[in-house]
């Protein structure tokens, strides 16, 4: 994985549709969540594949998202927690 930034990037126009919000809900993540953590001054962008992971905090919540460049727009792919490894590089990286 490549790191792409390490700070807060343009606003993003995210793509919602019925899908993936009921998908990040089985994740037990809102939308709200998601818009909060994408706009973290402090996430880490990462490129993979041709798609982005985020690891960014809303209110606190450090979320994992995967999102997918279509045009100028992105659509979410998922989001859930962080697991131990991402939260831990997350505030390395916040440290720094």
């Amino acid at each position: 994985m490549l790191i792409v930034h390490c700070m807060s990037f343009k606003p993003i126009k995210l793509i919602w549709t019925e899908r993936n919000i009921s998908h990040i809900a089985k994740h037990g993540v809102s939308v709200k969540e998601v818009e909060e953590a994408i706009r973290d001054r402090d996430a880490i962008v990462l490129k993979h594949r041709g798609r982005y992971a985020l690891i960014g905090s809303a209110w606190g919540r450090i979320l994992f998202i995967v999102l997918e460049k279509i045009n100028d727009e992105f659509y979410v792919i998922t989001a859930r927690d962080a697991n131990r490894k991402e939260k831990k590089r997350y505030k390395k990286m916040k440290k720094s």
